[in-house]
């Protein structure tokens, strides 16, 4: 406050005194703290008289409109795994405003009190969101240590982690560049390059056991891209991996009862050939991925494989491998 009153006293000249225009700050920040209720922290402890807005001053809500604010109770709903639990704290008083913004407008709609405050109450209880799969419950994952590697990937530091993994169970000691976060439904990965290598790897954050800063610089492969990368999938790859991220033209033969694929095909311009049967062909040209294979898998008969034929290979043999099981299942 005092630094505040000199900056002040030196533009607007020596007519009042810099003690002066003190007393008008503290005034002014009193009557801020009388209209917004604990939305200041006071240091006391010197002369200084050091103020900071606290993280849940609803005077920080003011400057968003009410379609942000209904934008962050959607989050509060849907949230992500690549917030930490820190970033969720700090936009806690966002999300809490954000039904009141619901309520503001439907006042300002012309709606009474009782029935403004009904529907901020209901309005995101009418919102749902679908995962393309089942809902899987996501993985466990140590809040310290998402904020560690949170921080690493944003400063560009080097990590050193002791990671476990599946299926062995064997624990490892490395020091890796953190090149990015990648969310697949309830996973959440680290894409980090090995020291020493170019070798670019997953991680699950739900499998890292420790992870430290060591405050060096990470260093990415060179020309790499996390777009790229993604191409090639985030599954452990089962062909070789030259395979992986290069368009391939994949010709599928489905059933009748999925003419929904003709309305979200897999990727853009498929040619479709219709059959008479109210069967169809689609032709389209995109990478191949285990993503895709798991897919296909679940696709059962409704979709077949017609080209290419790895891939082909590759469905006939984890399909004959899942009806061997239910064979003897059923053979009890």
């Amino acid at each position: 406050m005092n630094k505040m009153a000199e900056m002040l006293h030196d533009n607007w000249g020596a007519s009042h005194s810099a003690e002066s225009k003190r007393r008008k700050i503290s005034n002014n920040l009193k009557k801020i703290e009388e209209t917004y209720p604990n939305c200041l922290d006071w240091d006391k402890t010197s002369r200084e008289h050091r103020f900071r807005m606290k993280e849940t001053a609803p005077l920080l809500l003011k400057p968003l409109s009410q379609e942000q604010l209904m934008a962050f109770g959607l989050l509060s709903k849907f949230g992500t795994d690549l917030l930490t639990h820190e970033a969720h704290r700090a936009l806690s008083p966002f999300f809490d405003a954000a039904q009141d913004a619901v309520v503001d407008m439907a006042r300002e709609a012309g709606l009474g009190v009782r029935v403004s405050e009904d529907l901020g109450r209901k309005w995101l209880g009418k919102i749902a969101v679908l995962p393309a799969v089942l809902p899987f419950c996501p993985p466990a994952v140590d809040e310290e240590i998402k904020q560690t590697v949170h921080k690493a990937v944003l400063m560009e530091h080097c990590l050193r982690l002791r990671i476990v993994h599946s299926p062995s169970r064997e624990e490892e000691e490395c020091e890796v560049s953190p090149l990015a976060l990648v969310q697949q439904g309830v996973r959440t990965y680290l894409i980090a390059r090995r020291t020493g290598t170019n070798r670019v790897d997953r991680i699950l954050m739900a499998r890292i056991l420790q992870a430290t800063s060591s405050f060096e610089t990470a260093q990415a492969p060179a020309n790499w891209s996390l777009g790229e990368f993604l191409k090639q999938g985030i599954g452990h790859p089962v062909f070789p991996k030259d395979i992986y991220g290069k368009l391939e033209h994949i010709e599928l033969r489905i059933n009748a009862g999925s003419q929904w694929l003709k309305e979200t095909p897999l990727a853009p311009d498929p040619v479709i050939e219709e059959h008479a049967d109210g069967s169809f062909t689609m032709k389209v040209e995109m990478p191949i991925t285990e993503e895709l294979v798991h897919w296909l898998l679940s696709m059962a008969f409704h979709v077949r494989v017609v080209q290419p034929g790895f891939l082909v290979t590759r469905m006939a043999d984890d399909l004959s491998k899942s009806a061997a099981m239910y064979r003897q299942a059923v053979a009890g």
